[in-house]
């Protein structure tokens, strides 16, 4: 991926894929962003479930 050049000196802006390391590094924390958002959500919807059938619960003993 970056030839013979090391990680560490394209950090440093060295040499011609000095953007290179940079876009990796925002291409991983938007992936990052991604799936905390997604399971934030998920843990949201869970929790709404789970009260709607909490809540539908007692009112359909009583119905017995």
């Amino acid at each position: 991926m970056t030839g013979d050049k090391p990680l560490h000196f394209l950090a440093r802006g060295g040499g011609d894929g000095a953007g290179l390391l940079h876009h990796l590094l925002v291409d991983r924390a938007v992936k990052v962003a991604v799936v905390l958002v997604a399971l934030l959500v998920v843990a949201l919807g869970m929790r709404l479930i789970w009260k709607k059938a909490g809540r539908a619960e007692p009112s359909r003993r009583g119905d017995r």
